[in-house]
Parts: C-alpha cells; sequence; structure tokens
C-alpha cells in the first residue's frame, strides 16, 4: 500500500510536465559529475569512478499564473569499482511537485513529493500540503500523505517508518517582533524489524521567534514524544548584536536519548552503545551542549571570530573552542581564511577503542572567483593527542578549478590528496559540469 501511495503521488506531481512547453518561465540546473576516487588502506587499492547527474526544474507562471512546478532529482551509474552498497546504479527523486498560490490570504497548496519545514516538522512526504494567513496574526498550515522510503537498512526490507504520516502547524505572529508556534506529526504505526528497534514517529512540540529590537533576536523549539512520554528535545538560539559590525551568539541544546532518536531504526531500545562489558550510553539518557560565538568586522573585507562550545553526555564531556579569520581583497574576488580549534575531550567521549578523543584542528583555504576563472584551495590538518591506529593526523589538500565557457556552461574539477588513519593514501578528484538557464514562454533565454 505504502508503495502504491508513493508512486501515485510522484505520478500525479509530473502531471505538470506537459504544461511546460507554455510555461511563463522555466529553469533548468544540470550539473554533471565525474568523481575518481582512489584508495589504498596498506593491504588493497580500490578504484572508483562513478557518475552522477543531478537536475532541477523549474516552471512558474503555469495555467492562469499562479500554478508551478518545481522538480530536483539525482541518479548515478558506477564506471569501475562499486562505490556504495551492492548497486552500480542508483538514483532518487528527491522533490517532484506542483504549487498553487492564492490571491488571498497568502494561502498555497502543494501535491506531489515534496518536504515539509514548519515548525517541529521536518519530513520528506509523498502527498499533499497546504498553508494560509487567518485573521487577527494566526496562520495554519497542515500536511498528509505517504512516506518517502530511502533508506537500505542492512538484513531489512523495511526502513522502519510507517506507511502513512501527517501534521500541521498553528501559529500566531504580532507584527515583526513575535511568532509563537505549536505543531505535531503522527505517523502510522512502524513496522516490525527483525534485527533492530524502531519506534512510532509521533511528536508535538512549539516554537518561538522573539525580536523586540534589532539587537536582539531570540529562537527555538521543544518537542515532545507522545510514545515515550517524555521530553525529546530543547533547542533555543540568541543573537546580540550591542554595536555596529559585533555579533554575539549563544546556544543551548539537550535531547533525551530515547526520546529524540526513538523512530530511529538504527537505535537500540536498551542502548546507545553496546559493548561486552555492558552499555556506554543507556537508551535514557541525556546528552546536552551549549556555547557561544562572537564575531567582529574588522574591516569592509575582514571579520574575526571565537567560538566554544561545551558537550556532555554520560559517556564523557567535552569542551571545543578556537577562532577563524576571513578576508577579502579586490572586491571581494579573492577571498582566503585560517582556522584553529582544538576539541579537549574527556575520558570516554570518543566511544571508541582510542584512548582520548582530544584533537587539534588547522585550516587555511583560499578561493578566486571571476567571471572567466574559478579557483580554490584548502589544506585541512588534524593532529591527535593519542595516536589513532598508530597515526597522529590525518590532512588533507584540495585544490579547484573552474571555467564558464559560457554564461549558461561552467566546466570545473577538484582533486585531494590526503593520509588517515583509514588509508595510507587517499586521492580523489571530480569533473563537474553545469548547465543553467531560464527560458521564457518563447522558448527565448533570458
Amino acid at each position: 500500500m505504502k508503495r502504491t501511495l508513493c508512486r501515485v503521488f510522484s505520478a500525479v506531481s509530473l502531471l505538470g510536465l506537459p504544461a511546460l512547453a507554455g510555461a511563463a518561465e522555466t529553469s533548468v540546473d544540470s550539473t554533471t559529475i565525474l568523481r575518481i576516487e582512489q584508495r589504498d588502506n596498506g593491504s588493497q587499492k580500490d578504484t572508483f569512478l562513478p557518475a552522477t547527474e543531478f537536475l532541477s526544474l523549474d516552471a512558474t507562471r503555469l495555467a492562469d499564473g499562479n500554478l508551478s512546478f518545481h522538480f530536483y532529482g539525482w541518479g548515478r551509474v558506477d564506471l569501475i569499482d562499486k562505490s556504495f552498497n551492492d548497486d552500480r546504479a542508483a538514483g532518487s527523486l528527491t522533490y517532484g511537485y506542483l504549487k498553487y498560490r492564492f490571491k488571498q490570504a497568502n494561502a498555497d497548496i502543494r501535491l506531489g513529493r515534496q518536504f515539509i519545514h514548519d515548525g517541529i516538522n521536518n519530513e520528506q512526504v509523498d502527498g499533499v500540503s497546504a498553508h494560509s494567513d487567518l485573521p487577527y496574526g494566526f496562520g495554519i498550515s497542515a500536511f498528509g500523505g505517504a512516506n518517502v522510503h530511502t533508506a537500505r537498512i542492512f538484513g531489512e526490507n523495511s526502513d522502519g517508518k510507517g506507511d502513512g504520516i501527517a501534521g500541521g502547524r498553528i501559529n500566531y505572529r504580532l507584527g515583526g517582533m513575535l511568532e509563537l508556534g505549536a505543531s505535531g506529526v503522527y505517523e502510522s504505526k512502524a513496522p516490525t524489524l527483525q534485527q533492530h528497534t524502531s519506534g512510532n514517529h509521533r511528536l508535538i512540540g512549539g516554537d518561538v521567534w522573539f525580536s523586540p529590537h534589532k539587537v536582539l533576536e531570540v529562537m527555538g523549539h521543544t518537542t515532545y514524544n507522545t510514545e515515550t512520554s517524555h521530553v525529546a528535545e530543547h533547542s533555543y538560539l540568541i543573537n546580540i548584536k550591542p554595536v555596529q559590525h559585533l555579533v554575539l551568539t549563544g546556544e543551548f541544546n539537550e535531547q533525551n536519548d530515547r526520546s529524540y532518536q526513538y523512530s530511529w531504526a538504527m537505535f537500540s531500545g536498551t542502548a546507545l552503545h553496546a559493548t561486552p562489558n555492558g552499555p556506554l550510553v543507556d537508551a535514557g539518557d541525556t546528552s546536552r551542549n551549549y556555547g557561544g560565538r562572537a564575531s567582529y568586522q574588522i574591516a569592509k573585507l575582514v571579520e574575526i571570530s571565537g567560538d566554544y562550545k561545551h558537550y556532555k553526555r554520560v559517556a564523557g564531556n567535552a569542551n571545543r573552542y578556537g577562532g577563524d579569520l576571513k578576508m577579502g581583497f579586490f572586491d571581494n574576488m579573492l577571498r582566503a581564511g585560517g582556522s584553529y580549534h582544538y576539541l579537549d575531550a574527556g575520558p570516554g567521549f570518543a566511544i571508541t577503542p582510542n584512548p582520548s578523543g582530544s584533537y587539534h584542528e588547522m585550516r587555511a583555504w583560499g578561493m578566486f572567483d571571476s567571471k572567466s576563472f574559478t579557483g580554490a584551495v584548502d589544506f585541512i590538518d588534524y593532529l591527535f593527542k593519542e595516536r589513532v591506529f598508530n597515526e597522529k593526523q590525518a590532512w588533507e589538500v584540495l585544490g579547484s578549478l573552474g571555467y564558464h565557457l559560457t554564461p549558461q556552461l561552467f566546466l570545473s574539477g577538484d582533486v585531494s590528496y590526503g593520509r588517515n588513519p583509514d588509508f595510507s593514501e587517499e586521492t580523489r578528484g571530480l569533473v563537474r559540469l553545469t548547465y543553467n538557464t531560464t527560458f521564457s514562454t518563447a522558448g527565448g533565454k533570458k
């Protein structure tokens, strides 16, 4: 039943294709990537040569001018070794839907495969969604349909999701200073898996955005898992701009491991990380992180920032801190920067056999962008406090070069080389061809 619903909704969304020839405006983006990668782990070498195509299409002002069609998908073919799982070819329709915007109440309706980002809801659905403003600052939105099944779990014939899903949000907005929302999502009963634990995806929650003055902005949300009868997550962010060019940011995030990951099929119902000596993290434990960031624009094209974050969980605690420098030259055609961060991890934080998860992270990069050429170089290095598989560091250097063949056609390539605990040598490269254009009703380019 669930596969039938997915096919029906996806097919309905593609019904707009015949109307594209008469569309007032159609935009096409195509990116073709040929990736070359060689991995050497000391015992064998693998060579990968996958060809991937990304295609997006947007047609607006269809029919009476209020209808539009939106599509994005990708496909991959492996030309040598298999780069992922056991399939030499794969692909996916990321989204494909028709959208009709009404002339009143800022209302719209969508039909087809789509993403829902509204309040606490972040879902991919084959179905229908609608939104409308209401009098006195209120608003309402709703969605429903079939879940999109894309994940593959070894040893299972299901990804742990239920057949159907529905949800919505009610909100209140007071001018340009406050918005309050209440939302929820209800998924049909999750299937029984053979080797994994999967729970029902059913949440309710609230979100807030508050900005009484341009110097202050607060936003965040809280979710409650109705299956576990426990708060699943708190996530809040505050931005303060006390003086010009200075931005102070603070954040707080807390998750109850069991309630937050309850519907994830790879989450064990008894322990997040099981070992012969017992669980490292119990399913009922709470993970928390909080920190801040300060950034200051020294000059028009020069910005410096520093940040700090503390991680706390039963398995161990850690602190990460450091800073970034970004610079621009020649009207920002040339950009460069560097950063340093240190993760000071306590015992057990890495949740691996490694004695310590602490490391230094250093990065330096540069980018050049003109009407004809683009270029970039990026170097990143990790220095481990304790050796990982007898390696003291992991590093990689990447270079990129691109050329505009025409205003619509862009050819570029990347190459990288590095060494890390997994591979004594790792070389990767890709060639990318990007096509972007917009056609008017008469078929002319814009």
